[in-house]
C-alpha cells in the first residue's frame, strides 16, 4: 500500500484534557480546642461571655504551639507581655488594661476547671501567680430623678409595645441584667419577688419588687391572657412584639433596642439598660440599706466592684448632711 493512502495518526494525550480538581487540604484539628469545648460546655456562661471566652483562647493558641501540659507560668508570663506590648488593635492602639485583663480571665477559668477535671493533662495551673492590670474604678453612672422622670414619661407615649415595654424597664430598674432579663420565665414571677435562677455569678438570688412594678407586671400578664396565651411557667416573662421572633422570648439585643428607643423619646440619646441597675444599687444605699444586703440584691460578687457605688452613696450623704447643716435646700441635679 503506498504510504500516501494511510489514515492521518492521530495523536492521544493520555492526560486528561481537563485537570482532575484536587480536594483542597483540610485544616488539620487543633486537639487542644476540644478540651476548651469541653471546658465551655461545662461552664455556665451568657452567650457573651461564651463568645469572648472563645475569642481569648483561640487567641491563645494562635500565640503557642505548645501542649496544655507543656505550659509553664513563664509562658503565660511571656503571653502576658505580648498582650501589652506586641499586640495592637485598630490604628496601632494597644488593648487597654480592661481588655487584657479580660484575657487573664478566660485563661485563668479555664486552667483552674482543666486541673481540676483533668489532673493527668493539665498537672499544674500556669496562671497561678499571674496577676491582672490595675484598672482605676469607674464613677458609677446613674439616673437623676429629673431623667428617670424622662423615661417614664417616654413610656406613655408608647402604644402598641406600652405595657411590655414598661414591665421590662421595672424589671431593669431592680437592678436585673439585660441577660437575668432575657432567661427570665413565667415561674420566676410569684406575685411578689422574682427567683433568679440563672445569674452571671451562678449564684440564683431574690429580687422584691415594688408594688407599683408589681401592678405593672401584673397588668402586662393579664393582657396577654386576654390575648389566649397559654402561660405556662416555662412562657416567658418578656416577649418579642415585632417582626418574625413575635411571640417567642425578648432576645439580649432586642433589650437593648427597646431601652434605645424609649431613650431617643425621652430625650436620653445615651440611655441603655445597664444604667438602671447603677440607679438602683446608687438608690438602695442613698436609702441606707446595708451594704451587704445591697449587694446581694444586686447580685455583685466582687466587693471591689460594688465599691463605685458605696463611694457615691457615702458622698451623697455627705452632702445631704452639708446642706441639713446649713439650712439650705440641696438642689437636684437635672
Amino acid at each position: 500500500m503506498n504510504p500516501s493512502q494511510l489514515p492521518p495518526i492521530r495523536v492521544i494525550s493520555l492526560t486528561a484534557s481537563k485537570p482532575v480538581p484536587q480536594e483542597s487540604p483540610r485544616p488539620i484539628t487543633d486537639l487542644r480546642w476540644l478540651l476548651i469545648e469541653e471546658f465551655l460546655n461545662s461552664a455556665r456562661l451568657s452567650a457573651n461571655s461564651r463568645k469572648a471566652y472563645q475569642r481569648e483562647l483561640r487567641r491563645f493558641l494562635d500565640w503557642t504551639d505548645l501542649g496544655w501540659g507543656d505550659l509553664k507560668s513563664r509562658h503565660l508570663g511571656q503571653y502576658k507581655h505580648f498582650l501589652m506590648e506586641a499586640l495592637s488593635v485598630r490604628h496601632g492602639k494597644p488593648l487597654s488594661p480592661s481588655s487584657i485583663n479580660a484575657a487573664l480571665t478566660a485563661l485563668k477559668s479555664f486552667f483552674s476547671w482543666a486541673c481540676r477535671v483533668h489532673p493527668q493533662r493539665v498537672p499544674v495551673n500556669p496562671t497561678v501567680g499571674l496577676r491582672f492590670e490595675k484598672v482605676p474604678l469607674p464613677p458609677a453612672q446613674s439616673l437623676s430623678e429629673a431623667e428617670v422622670a424622662q423615661v417614664w414619661a417616654a413610656l406613655e407615649q408608647l402604644q402598641e409595645t406600652r405595657s411590655r415595654d414598661k414591665a421590662l424597664i421595672h424589671l431593669l430598674s431592680h437592678g436585673l441584667r439585660a441577660g437575668e432579663v432575657v432567661d427570665l420565665n413565667l415561674a420566676a414571677f410569684d406575685g411578689r419577688i422574682l427567683f433568679l435562677a440563672d445569674t452571671k455569678t451562678d449564684e440564683p438570688r431574690l429580687v422584691p419588687l415594688r408594688r407599683e412594678s408589681v401592678a405593672v407586671l401584673e397588668q402586662y400578664l393579664q393582657e396577654r391572657r386576654e390575648d389566649r396565651e397559654g402561660l405556662s411557667g416555662d412562657r416567658p416573662l418578656i416577649l418579642s412584639m415585632q417582626g418574625p421572633r413575635k411571640g417567642d422570648r425578648l432576645s439580649y439585643h432586642g433589650i437593648y433596642f427597646v431601652v434605645e428607643k424609649i431613650g431617643a423619646i425621652a430625650g436620653l440619646p445615651d440611655l441603655h439598660p445597664h444604667l438602671f441597675r447603677h440607679t438602683y444599687a446608687t438608690e438602695l444605699l442613698l436609702m441606707g440599706v446595708d451594704p451587704a444586703h445591697a449587694r446581694r440584691l444586686t447580685g455583685h460578687r466582687s466587693e471591689q466592684a460594688f465599691r463605685r457605688y458605696t463611694l457615691r452613696g457615702e458622698q451623697e450623704a455627705a452632702i445631704a448632711a452639708y446642706y441639713r447643716a446649713i439650712g439650705e435646700v440641696q438642689q437636684q441635679e437635672g
